[in-house]
């Protein structure tokens, strides 16, 4: 019985990393707002807390999507993967709002002319 339990959890592996790790991404994501400006100089030269809290955020959503990626071809569970993928999306959708705002506005002045 503990085999057909350890197989089943298993299996789930690299989903559940992927959503843990697609949380962090937007709990650091939504830190950057709440973060003030202050600079911290070390051996890359001078940064913000937000600098370094926006890139963290990026980095951990494409990570949680290379698990979610790696979960579905590996053939676990398409729920969890799916959770994962988008909280990846979601924590750098976040870091580049105003992109997507400013593409917004782009699409709809170009769609009424």
């Amino acid at each position: 019985m503990d085999t057909v339990m350890d197989s089943a959890v298993q299996s789930r592996r690299f989903s559940i990393i992927g959503s843990v790790t697609g949380l962090l991404a937007l709990l650091v994501s939504a830190l950057t707002q709440l973060v003030p400006g202050i600079y911290l100089s070390g051996l890359v030269g001078q940064a913000t807390w937000n600098e370094v809290l926006s890139t963290g955020a990026a980095a951990l959503g494409v990570i949680a999507i290379s698990f979610a990626v790696v979960a579905i071809i590996m053939k676990e569970g398409k729920l969890l993967a799916g959770i994962a993928a988008v909280l990846g999306f979601v924590a750098i959708a976040v870091q580049i709002w105003w992109v997507l705002l400013i593409l917004a506005i782009a699409l709809i002045i170009l769609n009424s002319l």
